[in-house]
């Protein structure tokens, strides 16, 4: 049994090998670093006002989008469905908490708390792509012009990771029969 902690969210995975992507964040294998590797304050880092802005508009963005698939996870006519965005939730709330920590912010009080949604998967779907494109630009756009390495690399790496919910969205129109 190994232990491998992520850099991203921190949280620590046991298993008999690093996994593809972390449990909990999604973040992609190359952060994922035996337990004893991984640096003691790593999230401790000063923000500039401009990181600090980007930071807190990050809580916001990911708030909304939990809370939204977490809407979309009460729908119980596509239990499969449900539970792939159920899951989508637990991952963008903990990208929440991530950015709760470098702001150094209580994480929200209503980030489990289910937002209103339409009653069809496809228009649900269309808007969680909507969703996915724009955080995943606006990190990605973060990244490119961070000064402080560790933002640089959490805001890569969950840009990194939104790109792989979109895929998730374009197979769910599959599976929910969207045109």
């Amino acid at each position: 049994m190994k232990m491998y902690r992520c850099r991203i969210c921190g949280e620590t995975h046991l298993g008999y090998s690093r996994p593809s992507n972390c449990p909990f964040c999604g973040a992609h294998e190359e952060y994922l670093v035996p337990s004893p590797e991984y640096p003691a304050g790593l999230n401790d880092v000063e923000l500039t006002e401009t990181e600090r802005t980007d930071v807190l508009a990050a809580i916001e963005l990911e708030r909304s989008n939990a809370r939204f698939y977490l809407g979309m996870s009460a729908h119980h006519d596509n239990d499969g469905l449900a539970s792939a965005y159920k899951r989508l939730a637990t991952i963008e709330a903990e990208h929440c908490s991530v950015f709760c920590k470098l702001a150094r912010v209580p994480k929200p009080e209503d980030l489990f708390s289910p937002a209103e949604t339409a009653a069809d998967w496809c228009a649900n779907i269309d808007e969680s792509l909507a969703r996915e494109q724009k955080a995943s630009a606006f990190y990605a756009d973060v990244a490119s012009r961070a000064s402080n390495e560790r933002i640089v690399e959490i805001f890569a790496a969950v840009s990194a990771i939104e790109a792989d919910h979109i895929e998730l969205d374009h197979l769910a129109k599959g599976y929910a029969g969207c045109s």
